[in-house]
């Protein structure tokens, strides 16, 4: 028999660590495969661009980015630990960091990767969480691959 594929979208939040604590309750290590994927936001356009917009030295604006890159992987990695804390009982976890906006980038990789599930906390880090435009209903709205929001 084929393992389940799960997808387990986590941004670190009380809500996504909740999501893991749930899912590690019902899971069967023999039948379940888990990719634990946090996303990481693609810096702006813009970045290079000095006061007034003048465009920076182009060394500078490149060493300040790869500063910001690797800095925002290092925190994806420390949450992608705190959230493979919570599963226990999992034997096959895979981790990812994704890059680009967070609901298109899990659709994405759960599309490309032919994850039969995703999971996912119902709020995270957003100041937009209380509003339509939240992650985990974006999320719900676009994937073809069903959706488990834990709240």
């Amino acid at each position: 028999m084929d393992r389940m594929s799960i997808l387990l979208a986590t941004d670190g939040s009380a809500e996504a660590l909740a999501a893991a604590a749930w899912l590690d309750r019902w899971i069967r290590p023999e039948l379940h495969e888990i990719t634990l994927a946090t996303v990481i936001a693609d810096p702006p356009i813009a970045w290079g661009l000095g006061a007034g917009g003048y465009v920076m030295d182009a060394d500078i604006a490149q060493k300040t980015y790869q500063e910001i890159v690797a800095e925002e992987r290092e925190a994806a990695g420390g949450i992608l630990k705190a959230t493979r804390g919570q599963l226990v009982h999992a034997e096959l976890v895979h981790e990812e960091i994704l890059v680009g906006y967070p609901a298109r980038a899990l659709v994405d990789y759960a599309q490309s990767h032919h994850c039969d599930l995703i999971v996912m906390g119902r709020r995270g880090h957003s100041a937009l969480g209380n509003l339509v435009g939240s992650v985990s209903f974006s999320v719900m709205q676009r994937s073809p691959v069903p959706v488990t929001i834990v709240s």
